[in-house]
């Protein structure tokens, strides 16, 4: 075998209690890791992937295709500890597991790299890295993944200097149990037939070696029984359990990520192929690091081939998976790349480490000190300053400890919906709301379907047919990443309030959405619609409140009959152009439920809206401006109250003070102040 990367150490001689330094540094890694994690960790339950597998591990579920079965049995515990609440328990998990897994690659760049010194820097890279750290902050399957990658290589590489079979047979064992988890593991399969080809040769792998890894393979893959079993009891958040064979195959396939694989052609592959390759370990690094990891690469396949090619291969075939995968949180998906990267980093810093020492060992003697720390000491203060720098380059990036986003959101839409009423909603929006109703008890009697994240659009229209959704005495509609809002357009009515949109499917009668009041304007705008009162709800605007106030309109002497759409913005009142804006929101007037070609002068028609402001925003005074157009065209008609003379289309509302929960707030309006109305 040719001679391994481990004999060239960098940091001199080997001081005694080799294993006992390992684990101490290891250690050391495992805390700074830690400690940045919870520093960083969402308080709360969050959207999508995060709260849907709360939910699920707290009721030992099944998660979305292909189900985690590995991380629902080890989050399970995790869920029922008896300290805080149950999303604080499965984050801290995701957090401890990122930490540990960084702990683990330090041993992994132990090996590649020969040096504590430069594993430590390489491990802190890796976990520091803006993608890493991200997903430690909530609920996520990838810290645990890291950990499972990390022990695979682990064992992998020791096989490599101590023969030992039994380090394969657990790594095939392994193998099975990490796909139970994400199946980004299967891309390393390759990577370990061709190191133990070179190293062993075709000969070493006979039947019964073969055999016997494939059995401990299948062995391991058999933590998919869960999903049956689990499926049979139908336990919440009753997403994605299986009935039968049918239902097993499709969460086995997971046929959405199938449609969404191969579908933007060779060259958009490549490009982003180019950008992860030759930009990623820039983002995730900074110069320095990417500039060590080159170095690294090169030393790499100058001492060690072999050993080079495996972690390519494992970070290229990461690359070719990916880069065909559309899917909106693809960049999660390079997160074998960036171990590679930090592997390379390791070797580059040793590298760094052997070349300072070999300088200052040309000095004369007596200039300075052969002591170690003088030799290694600055090189080492230089190496350190990479993870340093990536803390507190990402750590605002990352942070999430104040993002209550999800939380405000799924509690406003609960407090919002009638009762016994049906929520059609994405799966990034449903799953906060799962998680409140099945780990908190709340809103027991609403019925929630996780309709737009259907892929097949025949499956959605058989969904959200007339006769089904009239059995519910409002339908609610709410997504954030999938495109259904235009198919529910074509069909009905939705008519925005607030967090939600109200599914109207049958146009009311005229009468009852105009108002018996004077017809008499306090704004117009053009020749065309006037604005005849507004009426606010008392109190302060809240973050993840609902805010309802209702305008009235009538239509001038010059209408003509055509749609008019609304604008409606809430933004500060001192703001560059197109900045400080909180809140907006556009719609027919009328929300299109009124006839407009048959509006007649001397008729007020009622429009309510209501303000919804789920993300954390600065507390002060805002401006709620209207400004009115004829739809399809992009110019505003004049209003003749503008705010100002340099925005003559743009009429003030209202001022709305935003504020903390608990706080008071007052409202100054723009045109008629008259009694609040409620939603």
């Amino acid at each position: 075998m040719e001679a391994s990367i481990e004999t060239a150490r960098a940091e001199g001689p080997r001081p005694g209690g080799g294993r006992r330094i390992d684990l101490a540094i290891s250690g050391f890694v495992f805390v700074v890791a830690l400690v940045s994690y919870l520093r960083t960790m969402r308080p709360t339950f969050g959207w999508g992937d995060s709260s849907e597998l709360i939910t699920a591990a707290y009721h030992l579920g099944v998660g979305h295709s292909p189900g985690y079965p590995t991380w629902m049995l080890i989050a399970y515990p995790f869920a029922h500890l008896p300290v805080g609440d149950v999303a604080f328990r499965v984050n801290f998990m995701t957090a401890l597991l990122g930490a540990v897994g960084v702990a683990l690659l330090y041993f992994v760049y132990r090996i590649i790299s020969g040096s504590r010194i430069a594993a430590a820097v390489a491990a802190l890279c890796f976990g520091l890295s803006a993608t890493f750290w991200d997903i430690t902050t909530e609920a996520e399957v990838y810290t645990l993944h890291v950990c499972l990658a990390a022990v695979i290589m682990l064992m992998v590489l020791r096989w490599r200097s101590t023969r030992s079979e039994r380090l394969l047979y657990l790594s095939a064992w392994l193998i099975g149990v990490s796909l139970g988890n994400h199946a980004l593991t299967a891309l390393m399969i390759p990577a370990i037939i061709y190191l133990v080809w070179a190293e062993r040769g075709w000969r070493f792998f006979t039947a019964r070696r073969a055999l016997g890894a494939a059995g401990l393979f299948l062995l391991g893959i058999s933590v998919y029984a869960y999903l049956p079993i689990r499926g049979v009891a139908d336990p919440p958040p009753h997403l994605n359990n299986p009935h039968g064979l049918g239902d097993l195959w499709k969460q086995l396939t997971a046929p959405g990520a199938q449609s969404a694989m191969f579908g933007r052609g060779v060259m958009v592959a490549l490009l982003k192929a180019r950008y992860y390759v030759l930009f990623g370990p820039l983002v995730e690094f900074g110069q320095a690091g990417a500039a060590l990891a080159v170095v690294g690469l090169v030393l790499l396949l100058v001492r060690d081939r072999r050993l080079a090619i495996f972690l390519l291969l494992i970070g290229l075939l990461d690359v070719a998976y990916s880069v065909n995968f559309d899917i909106f949180d693809i960049y999660i998906y390079y997160l074998p790349l960036y171990m590679v990267v930090a592997g390379f980093i390791a070797v580059g810093a040793a590298g760094a480490l052997a070349l300072g020492a070999a300088l200052l060992d040309r000095l004369p003697r007596g200039a300075v000190s052969r002591g170690p720390a003088l030799r290694y000491g600055p090189v080492t203060a230089l190496l350190l300053a990479l993870p340093f720098l990536q803390f507190t380059g990402h750590l605002q990036e990352v942070d999430g400890s104040q993002d209550y986003s999800s939380e405000r959101f799924a509690r406003a839409v609960f407090r919002q919906v009638e009762p016994d009423s049906m929520i059609l909603a994405d799966w990034w929006t449903i799953a906060p709301l799962g998680y409140l109703k099945y780990i908190e008890g709340e809103r027991p009697d609403v019925t929630m379907f996780a309709g737009p994240s259907i892929y097949d659009d025949e499956e959605f229209a058989d969904l959200v047919q007339e006769d089904f959704l009239r059995r519910y005495p409002a339908v609610y509609f709410v997504e954030k990443l999938t495109y259904r809002a235009e198919f529910m357009e074509e069909h009905w009515w939705l008519v925005p309030e607030g967090p939600v949109s109200r599914v109207v499917m049958e146009r009311p009668e005229a009468g009852s959405l105009l108002a018996d009041i004077p017809a008499a304007p306090i704004a117009r705008f053009g020749d065309e619609v006037g604005l005849v009162r507004v009426e606010m709800e008392g109190g302060e605007l809240r973050p993840g409140e609902t805010l309802g106030f209702t305008l009235y309109w009538t239509p001038l002497p010059g209408y003509r009959g055509e749609p008019l759409q609304a604008i409606l913005l809430l933004q500060e009142e001192e703001r560059a152009a197109g900045t400080g804006r909180i809140w907006q929101e556009s719609n027919l007037l009328g929300h299109d439920l009124y006839p407009l070609d048959r509006w007649r002068p001397g008729e007020v028609l009622r429009e309510q809206h209501f303000i919804y402001v789920g993300d954390v925003v600065s507390g002060g005074e805002y401006q709620l401006i209207l400004r009115v157009r004829e739809r399809g065209k992009s110019a505003c008609l004049s209003s003749d109250r503008p705010v100002s003379a340099d925005s003559r289309r743009d009429y003030l509302v209202a001022r709305v003070r935003v504020g903390e929960p608990g706080a008071l707030s007052t409202r100054e309006g723009g045109g008629s102040a008259t009694a609040p109305v409620g939603p």
